[in-house]
Order: C-alpha cells, then sequence, then structure tokens
C-alpha cells in the first residue's frame, strides 16, 4: 500500500482492490455539505474508470489509456494537476479529524 496522492480531504492509497470487492456505478468520492462542491471523475474521462466497493470502502482502477483527471470545484476545477495514470487502482479515502467527544469522524466542507 501506497499513499499516492492527496486532494483536500480526499486521499489516494494505490493498493490491490480486493477481489470481494463489489462493482458499483462511478460516482463523486466527496460531495462538501457546506458549499455542494465535489470531488470526482471528469465526466468526460468516466467511462475510463471502475469503480468499486467493498464494506463502505471505495475503491478505483483507472482503464483510460493516459491518465484521468480528478476534479475539485474548490481547488482544481479542470482536473490539470490530479491525475491518475493508466492502470492505477487503489483505495479513495476521506480524511477523517478527533473531535472533542473523542470520536473520529469524516471530515466535512
Amino acid at each position: 500500500m501506497k499513499f499516492y496522492a492527496r486532494q483536500g480531504d480526499v486521499g489516494f492509497i494505490q493498493c490491490g482492490i480486493p477481489i470481494e470487492a463489489t462493482p458499483i456505478p462511478v460516482r463523486p468520492f466527496a460531495i462538501g455539505e457546506a458549499t455542494g462542491h465535489s470531488h470526482r471523475v471528469a465526466v468526460e474521462d468516466e467511462a475510463g474508470v471502475e469503480m468499486f466497493e467493498l464494506q463502505g470502502r471505495t475503491f478505483l482502477r483507472v482503464t483510460k489509456e493516459g491518465s484521468i483527471s480528478i476534479l475539485h470545484e474548490d481547488h482544481d476545477p479542470r482536473g490539470r494537476t490530479s491525475k491518475l495514470p493508466t492502470g492505477w487502482e487503489g483505495e479513495v479515502v476521506i480524511a477523517r479529524e478527533y473531535d472533542y467527544r473523542g470520536f473520529f469522524r469524516r471530515v466535512g466542507d
């Protein structure tokens, strides 16, 4: 497992996709609760990725030749700097924070 990239509160961990993972439709990785922005695969690249889920964890495989763009309206709206290359596969993780009550929770935008 290798940390590959980070886009705000979304991280991309390069690793194998578990055989038990179930294919799912391509969808945003995260949606900002306060601003409505999202972290997602560029629409024109959606056909070049496969998404999977296992026990609440999300996995991604890039099948498109070249690379795909990951969009984030607040920081990288055109996906110029957030790219994943052909053949990349791994887990998409959302940052967590420790709250005052002693619990971990997903970071919200």
